[in-house]
């Protein structure tokens, strides 16, 4: 199953990444429409191999002004919020913008990479690109910093606060359980892979309480 997955969803999306290089030269809105193929792409794989999605509280994905910090399990929660959010940006590694072809959409989504290596000064720079995002177009930040195993609960990274306090916005923590159905290891389960909104965490905590409460909410669906 493992391997019948990777082939069907590697293949199709090679097919889908060659094709959207017709839109490089397009405007981001039309840009877009790849970007919705490559996401609905994953959804029929997924489906055929007996995975489903449930979205609770999803209509919070459409408020403006708050920054949205998820759990991260997977490669399915990357490519889905694609389709939750309306074209939302990623607080990524830099690394990512030198992957072939790929990190030329990254950089055409307008995504905002951060350069670990130069500390507080990239945090300035992800902090003023996402004070310039956060009103218009949703920004989504994985806290935990790379791709966790389901159950495993990792200290978040301190940048978080520091976004958190800086741009004095809501932050909404999504849950999920992705990795259970779609791990790092690629052995696919079938199953329900449900992704929930939670409440938002309003500005004016200290860090621990921030943090606290924000590792037990994006943590809510990991068990």
């Amino acid at each position: 199953m493992r391997f019948s997955f990777l082939i069907l969803f590697y293949f199709t999306t090679a097919i889908v990444l060659i094709i959207s290089i017709l839109g490089i030269p397009l405007k981001l809105k039309l840009f877009r429409y790849f970007v919705i193929l490559f996401t609905k792409n994953m959804v029929i794989v997924l489906k055929i191999f007996r995975i489903k999605i449930k979205v609770i509280n999803g209509h919070l994905a459409n408020q403006k002004g708050y920054l949205f910090a998820s759990k991260h399990q997977s490669m399915f929660e990357t490519i889905y919020y694609n389709h939750l959010f309306n074209n939302p940006s990623y607080i990524l590694k830099k690394e990512l913008l030198s992957i072939p072809l790929f990190g030329i959409y990254l950089k055409k989504l307008g995504m905002i990479a951060i350069d670990r290596s130069q500390g507080i000064q990239s945090l300035r720079h992800v902090n003023e690109k996402t004070s310039e995002y956060i009103d218009h177009r949703p920004v989504v930040i994985f806290p935990e910093g790379t791709r966790t195993s389901f159950k495993y609960n990792p200290e978040l990274k301190p940048g978080i606060y520091s976004m958190y306090k800086s741009l004095s916005k809501p932050v909404v923590p999504i849950a999920l359980n992705s990795g259970f159905c779609w791990p790092k290891n690629n052995k696919i389960h079938k199953g329900t892979i449900s992704i929930e909104f939670r409440e938002p965490i309003q500005p004016g905590l200290s860090k621990q309480e921030f943090l606290k409460k924000l590792h037990s909410e994006i943590n809510a669906l990991n068990h």
